[in-house]
């Protein structure tokens, strides 16, 4: 009979996988699997499509007889019902056996409802997690953009800086030092009403003059600044719409 440990992190915070594969090994060892193979993973597991998690499915699938897994946790495994439909149907058909250690449940094809219920709670309280987490997301975004903060790149003729070294994902935007002039060149020449797109995007190719990603200028990506209200000091957010933001206006 088939074994396999499966131990996965999403955050550097997570206790890591070479501890959850340790005492895995051991828990398999004591139910008589010295020889399990491991799957160590790095993925969340809110993903659609998570591509190490449908490796251990289709070996599940292909292999003749009955797998047992070895799960640290539900929430290692799943945090979603839509797992469950599949792994049902596998220990159903006599496929798979789960261990998950921590809440001490082991499913197999006779698993009476206490322990199918066990497990369908150990799930939506995952998922209950993951919910919880969108909503803090929201929360944390919306608070920014009342503060007048831009949460995406800084659009070209400006740039990210960090306040915090140590905290890297506190940034603030500031005018970039030669970007910032082209930006209000091209305002200015295109209000005269003597420039088009076609004829700045010439110019300021001719001049060697690229995008954020080293592309040349070309018109879309003018029509794309001189229509951005972010250089008049208004953001535009898919989700949020419009709202004023507290950088400098070029």
């Amino acid at each position: 009979m088939k074994s396999i440990i499966l131990a996965r992190v999403s955050t550097e915070e997570q206790e890591s996988n070479p501890a959850q594969v340790m005492r895995l090994k051991e828990f398999a060892k004591n139910k008589g699997f010295s020889d399990s193979k491991i799957y160590e993973i790095e993925e969340s597991s809110t993903k659609a499509y998570r591509k190490k998690f449908q490796e251990i499915l289709d070996e599940i699938k292909k292999t003749e007889g009955e797998t047992i897994l070895f799960v640290d946790t539900i929430d290692r495994l799943q945090r979603s019902f839509r797992e469950s439909v599949v792994f049902d149907d596998l220990r159903k058909e006599g496929k798979v056996e789960i261990y998950f250690y921590r809440e001490n449940l082991h499913l197999h094809q006779n698993s009476n409802s206490s322990e199918l219920i066990r497990w369908d709670m150990g799930v939506m309280f995952a998922r209950s997690y993951v919910l919880q987490l969108g909503d803090n997301v929201k929360r944390r975004f919306e608070q920014k953009r009342k503060a007048g903060e831009w949460t995406g790149p800084a659009p070209f003729g400006y740039k990210n800086i960090p306040l915090d070294e140590e905290k890297r994902l506190r940034k603030d935007i500031v005018p970039h030092e030669e970007n910032s002039k082209y930006v209000i060149e091209w305002y200015e020449k295109y209000t005269t009403g003597e420039y088009s797109y076609k004829k700045l995007a010439k110019e300021y190719s001719q001049k060697g003059i690229t995008t954020d990603k080293g592309k040349p200028v070309h018109q879309s990506f003018l029509h794309f600044v001189l229509s951005n209200p972010f250089y008049y000091g208004v953001a535009r957010s898919n989700k949020y719409g419009e709202y004023e933001h507290k950088y400098q206006p070029l």
